[in-house]
């Protein structure tokens, strides 16, 4: 991103955005025409509806299979789950975690419909990929492999590809990019 001119910022609070750009708690202004605001993930109201216990970002802690401690017929998932791995973090608040832990549930009430217990969640982490624009991209695996530039971009479009319905589709999508 900086290669591209744009002012990275980590870790400063922001007191106000305008037309004109964006002033930093320290004072500083920065003249803008394009403000992107990274400011991280908000849990659904609904969770402080349940009255469960809640993690300082407002998620609802769960138990291994990721049913409620108070009502272990509910399982949450997503965003909203504070469940965590075997060294005790959070598992992070990704689509491919929602996806893995949606799933998971789905099974865990079947085991519960068939008197089976339950099994605890674990998290596969398939690694991260971005594109920033043509032939510029990150991606970054669980085993350590980390790729930028137009080799990450060139995997990031095979990805997306495949994960399209049909080969008309893929080679529309393929021609366009």
């Amino acid at each position: 991103l900086r290669a591209r001119g744009v002012d990275v910022r980590f870790a400063q609070a922001v007191v106000s955005v305008d037309a004109a750009g964006v002033r930093l708690k320290s004072g500083e202004f920065i003249p803008a025409r394009t403000v992107v605001w990274g400011a991280g993930v908000k849990v659904n109201p609904l969770a402080a509806v349940l009255g469960a216990e809640q993690t300082r970002g407002g998620r609802l802690v769960v138990n291994d299979d990721l049913s409620l401690p108070s009502h272990p017929e509910t399982f949450v998932i997503g965003d909203m789950a504070a469940g965590k791995d075997t060294s005790g973090a959070l598992y992070p608040q990704l689509a491919q975690a929602a996806m893995q832990s949606g799933k998971h549930a789905a099974r865990q009430i079947l085991r519960r419909i068939a008197a089976q217990p339950t099994e605890a969640f674990v998290y596969r982490d398939p690694g991260s990929m971005a594109t920033i624009g043509r032939n510029a991209a990150v991606a970054q695996f669980p085993f350590g492999a980390r790729f930028t530039g137009i080799i990450a971009w060139l995997m990031w479009v095979f990805l997306h590809l495949m994960y399209l319905v049909g080969f008309r589709n893929r080679l529309n999508v393929f021609v366009n990019w």
